[in-house]
């Protein structure tokens, strides 16, 4: 693949997350393959912009020389994780006019504009009134939008959701082609559109470099890692947490997000609960492969219970059987492959009962264990994964419909 790439996205490397993560991934493995990838994002601000006052989490010196060539940070005024619901509608309005204004000057130096969508401003920006036709525009779903903005308890958008949802709409078909990192996603999407657009289905995933073997610590032992936002259920987690405490089953938690102070002031006395700070990529995918078991817990929503977590797929992709109260297709994937443990809307005395089982069960444990490295190297491997994206772009548009996933 020779042709020039350009990736637009809100959340890049250095950030941490699986959004950034996938992304940093994504723009390595087309270089690798022969791509000529452009990265347009922001400056690092997840989870909060003074993990990036100095040079820590930029740790890969590959990107690090490509910064302000190929690697192109919009300057913003305004802070993405401003808790101000107007300042940050402020913030992406600039965001989405400074983006109208880059494509408009270099609207015949790319041959495929890849937007990845959340941050929805950027796909809108990119999507709707294109004038250019030489570009394939390829449209990346990480979230089905405005229904996970509406799922959020602290949030109303009801009154707008009948725009919101003609936004939706339009935004769908106007790309050329579709992304998806969820299963889950595709009819939604297909009962949206007006044509026959292709969709291609890319999970999260591991790359070959990352995965890291380390043995389990003595005890056995929890983690949670990741965001605590408003899609996690910080009250089910924190009783959760607790309850193992009292089991004396240690429990190690690397958290950011808005309701991470929440969750560490609850805990804080606890003595089988341990706090670290947030960490790069490769730090944190070690410390869950130390561990026995991880935990990923969600608000009971639909729209959140048919997602893929990012901290999921990390803990398949060291060997680590994940438990959660998710649903959907990742329920299904775990349940049938036996990954580790998921049942819908699970409760806190079933959850706690399932990882005390698993403590005392070493063999059960161990083959959850191999079953979990067994379905990421035929699954979850970017190397693997990327090769099979790639083919999808290059497509034409009658290929296109034999190569859905």
């Amino acid at each position: 693949m020779t042709k020039k790439l350009l990736m637009i996205s809100q959340n890049f490397y250095p950030e941490l997350g699986s959004a950034a993560n996938r992304m940093k991934m994504m723009f390595k493995a087309f270089k690798l393959k022969g791509s000529d990838p452009t990265m347009l994002t922001t400056e690092p601000t997840y989870p909060n912009q003074n993990l990036f006052d100095d040079d820590t989490y930029f740790t890969d010196h590959s990107l690090n020389e490509l910064e302000k060539s190929k690697i192109i940070r919009m300057k913003m005024h305004g802070n993405k994780q401003n808790s101000n619901f107007v300042m940050r509608l402020v913030y992406y309005m600039e965001q989405y006019i400074r983006l109208k204004v880059f494509l408009k000057m270099h609207k015949e130096d790319y041959d495929i504009v890849y937007v990845s969508s959340p941050n929805i401003f950027l796909a809108w920006a990119t999507l709707f009134f294109k004038q250019a036709k030489r570009p394939t525009y390829v449209l990346e779903i990480r979230d089905l939008w405005p229904d996970s903005v509406n799922g959020l308890k602290h949030i109303n958008i009801s009154l707008f959701m009948p725009l919101l949802k003609y936004l939706e709409k339009k935004m769908y078909n106007s790309a050329d082609k579709i992304v998806i990192n969820n299963e889950a996603f595709r009819a939604h999407i297909q009962n949206r559109l007006e044509n026959k657009t292709p969709i291609f289905y890319l999970p999260n995933g591991i790359s070959k470099s990352e995965l890291v073997i380390e043995e389990k610590c003595d005890d056995f032992s929890v983690i949670y890692t990741g965001n605590i936002g408003y899609a996690q259920d910080v009250d089910k987690l924190i009783s959760i947490c607790k309850a193992l405490n009292d089991k004396q089953i240690y429990v190690t938690a690397i958290v950011y997000g808005v309701q991470a102070a929440k969750f560490r002031q609850a805990v804080k006395d606890c003595a089988y609960i341990q706090i670290r700070k947030p960490m790069d990529r490769i730090d944190c995918l070690t410390e869950i492969a130390k561990h026995h078991v991880s935990l990923s817990i969600l608000e009971s929503s639909d729209v959140f219970m048919n997602v893929m977590p990012g901290k999921i797929i990390d803990s398949i992709g060291v060997g680590t059987p994940p438990i959660s109260n998710i649903s959907g297709p990742t329920e299904a994937i775990i349940q049938k492959y036996d990954l580790g443990f998921a049942r819908k809307q699970a409760s806190i005395t079933t959850i706690v009962n399932e990882i005390e089982t698993l403590k005392n069960d070493k063999q059960s444990l161990l083959n959850k264990e191999n079953n979990a490295k067994k379905y990421r190297d035929e699954h979850l491997i970017w190397e693997d994964n990327i090769e099979k994206l790639i083919t999808f772009l290059r497509k034409g548009d009658e290929d296109d419909k034999n190569i859905q996933n």
